[in-house]
């Protein structure tokens, strides 16, 4: 079989770089009719290394969304030392397949997540250098840790405050995911944690996730941007929703109302993929992109430590944003990196 040069080269970066995978794993890779190609190239590339290599072909195994989580990949999975997951995200899939194929992937082994992975960002944003997405990320994450309070804003009109636990971890995601029991989305290039409290407004123009950013486009948010009020409550939560876009602001409130935490602001995020110049209408690369991501449920405890979970996770990307430390250290303007 014949790939493209730039997919290869962003696929050997997924399986050695950022994976590590060597001679004694065991792969299994899952995939659908849209992805297959980017995981038969992952399949090629592994297969290089080690010759414990399994493929799964997603819609093969019924019409979906899948209410249940297939036992082959489930066996497969937990047999595995290195899984990823290419396939896209489909409205009721996350409890039934993604969540628990993660879960199987983690008893034994360390997983690449590349949920709605286009040919098109595994170009841009994996075939690049891990090693220097590592050092910012690591960088920035080091000015992060001790922080108190962060304030953002940005000209469509973000204005909040959020404050941070020091019992609730910084996580550097650097795409580097070698250790047992860890995964990570690619591409990759952030820091994040669950915020403690937030209060103000929030202006989301960038991009929005899970199965809507397979709905709605950046044009769609650059025309009619998405705006959300957050207050204080248990935790910090979407009080309001606003939207030009009727139909975008419904969806966005039938989703924030799924679970009594889905309307919690689960993280705060910055990406750090520096090798990206410009929003590519994909949110797995597009939360990597410089600048703020908000999502809104999960907290992803398992890393952040925070003290709730939440079958739900919305993430929303600001553009051009501002953001000060502790009310005077500014390290974004206009959404460019000051450090």
């Amino acid at each position: 079989m014949k790939f493209n040069m730039s997919l290869e080269k962003g696929c050997r970066t997924a399986v050695i770089t950022c994976m590590g995978v060597k001679k004694n794993d065991k792969v299994t890779i899952l995939s659908d009719n849209e992805s297959e190609n980017i995981g038969k190239t992952l399949r090629s590339v592994a297969l290089e290394v080690t010759p414990h290599v399994r493929f799964f072909n997603l819609d093969l195994y019924g019409e979906r969304p899948l209410k249940r989580f297939p036992e082959p990949i489930r066996k497969a999975a937990t047999d595995s030392t290195v899984t990823f997951w290419t396939a896209g995200s489909i409205g009721g899939e996350l409890e039934t397949v993604r969540q628990p194929f993660i879960k199987a992937a983690l008893v034994g082994g360390r997983h690449g997540h590349l949920v709605n992975i286009t040919e098109d960002v595994v170009k841009a944003a994996l075939a690049v250098d891990y090693e220097k997405i590592k050092d910012f990320t690591n960088k920035l994450h080091k000015l992060l840790v001790d922080v108190d309070t962060i304030r953002v804003t940005n000209p469509q009109g973000s204005d909040f405050v959020a404050k941070f636990s020091n019992s609730w971890r910084w996580v550097p995601s650097t795409g580097i995911c070698h250790d047992i029991g860890h995964w990570n989305n690619l591409p990759d290039g952030e820091v994040y944690t669950a915020p403690m409290n937030m209060e103000g407004k929030i202006v989301a123009d960038g991009k929005i996730g899970d199965f809507l950013g397979n709905k709605y486009h950046h044009s769609d948010l650059q025309e009619t941007p998405i705006h959300y009020k957050i207050e204080n409550q248990k935790r910090p939560k979407v009080v309001e929703v606003y939207c030009e876009n009727e139909e975008l602001m419904k969806d966005v409130s039938d989703y924030l109302s799924q679970h009594k935490c889905s309307s919690y602001v689960g993280e705060f995020g910055f990406g750090t993929n520096i090798f990206l110049k410009k929003l590519s209408d994909n949110t797995l690369q597009d939360e990597k992109f410089p600048g703020v991501h908000i999502a809104f449920g999960d907290p992803l405890a398992e890393e952040t430590y925070a003290d709730w979970v939440c079958p739900q996770h919305l993430d929303n990307i600001l553009t051009r944003c501002n953001v000060w430390l502790d009310d005077d250290h500014q390290i974004l303007k206009e959404g460019k990196y000051l450090i």
